[in-house]
């Protein structure tokens, strides 16, 4: 007999003693089931097909499950919430935010602050990497009288004059078209001159129109020389919007810490600890423009008297309508039937102390009327 045939015929003789019931098999069998040799590495069995010749099936291997993947924290959102506006009335102020790519930031925040309001929505007027100066120049004041004449603007914000500071730059040589700021470097008092003087056309512009004019300073930033020039121009936008009696929303210790110093985390609108400055330690994230917008909304709030069916009237349609909140441009910006204002940048005349401010400020007693019950002055008889 061939050794492969008589091998065969034992392992027939095994299987048969095992499923009838042998001597060693049927206890096995009985409470364990079959016995199988355990399948390769690849999951093949070369006894399977001689085990289901005599209808024996294998065992149901236990299938390893995966272990849970690790939960990760979710990360936080660097752009602005998904939001749903309220529908805005048909005659809805516009508030205008004009300026570089900070105000297209401070736009998003103020977009989100006011959805829920139904009379006020936000428009812009955006040159992502323009400045009051260039070359050549944009054409702001132009821009905004359009922008103005062309829809129910009730209030304008600037942000802008990251890109017009230079550091360490060289005196350039006069050109013609930019006399004002030829042969004069950066912060010289021919460039502040320069400065005031195209701030100073895009706020009489808006201030013809007898609308509200707010100027947002720029904020502190992490490269020191830069840091500089950024005061500097601060400087400017403060004194100019001051002499023209329009708005200064300062937001440089907005953005320091504990020892003034630029600061890259700091608490948002709601006192959380949030990451503020972008990375290339210039501009904002969405917190930081969001905690921007809040500081000039507060301003808008003040001058406007807040957002209801009053708060634009007076303004521009009633100029006797009186905020009862404050106002920080007044109603009437020249005489009843006179010339318009020809210097925006003139002092104020001083104003005559009145009774209510004689006798509350300064205790003086209001003039007696005569045969009035309260006129208590001696009559000669």
């Amino acid at each position: 007999m061939p050794r492969s045939l008589g091998f065969l015929t034992m392992i027939l003789l095994c299987l048969g003693l095992a499923l009838s019931g042998g001597p060693w098999g049927t206890s096995a069998f009985a409470q364990n089931g079959p016995i199988t040799p355990p399948p390769s590495a690849d999951g093949f069995n070369p006894f399977g097909p001689l085990l289901r010749l005599f209808g024996v099936t294998e065992r149901e291997r236990p299938v390893k499950e995966k272990p849970p993947a690790a939960v990760r924290p979710a990360r936080q959102p660097s752009g602005p919430p998904a939001f749903t506006a309220a529908p805005k009335d048909d005659d809805a102020g516009i508030i205008l935010i004009v300026g570089d790519g900070m105000a297209e930031g401070l736009a998003e925040g103020m977009a989100f602050i006011l959805a829920q309001k139904p009379s006020v929505r936000v428009e812009r007027l955006v040159e992502p990497k323009a400045g009051l100066l260039g070359t050549p120049p944009v054409a702001w004041a132009d821009k905004v009288a359009a922008r103005i004449a062309g829809g129910n603007v009730r209030a304008v914000v600037m942000m802008l004059g990251s890109s017009d500071v230079e550091v360490g730059s060289a005196p350039v040589e006069p050109t013609s078209g930019e006399a004002g700021i030829a042969g004069s470097a950066f912060g010289t008092p021919a460039w502040r001159e320069t400065y005031r003087q195209r701030l100073g056309a895009v706020i009489q512009v808006v201030r013809r129109e007898r609308k509200p004019f707010l100027v947002v300073s720029l904020p502190p930033v992490e490269a020191a020389d830069l840091n500089q020039g950024f005061q500097v121009v601060n400087e400017v936008l403060k004194l100019t919007a001051e002499a023209a009696r329009s708005t200064y929303v300062d937001i440089w210790s907005v953005f320091l810490d504990d020892n003034e110093a630029y600061a890259v985390f700091g608490p948002d609108v709601a006192g959380q600890r949030r990451r503020l400055r972008a990375n290339d330690g210039i501009g904002f994230t969405w917190a930081g423009y969001r905690k921007v917008a809040f500081f000039v909304e507060r301003e808008l709030g003040r001058v406007l008297g807040g957002y209801g069916s009053q708060a634009f009237e007076g303004v521009a349609d009633d100029p006797d309508f009186i905020v009862l909140t404050g106002r920080a441009v007044p109603a009437a910006d020249a005489l009843a039937g006179g010339p318009e204002v020809i210097d925006e940048f003139a002092p104020e005349p001083p104003v005559s102390v009145q009774a209510a401010q004689r006798f509350f400020i300064l205790g003086e007693a209001p003039p007696s009327v005569p045969g009035r019950v309260d006129d208590t002055r001696l009559e000669t008889r």
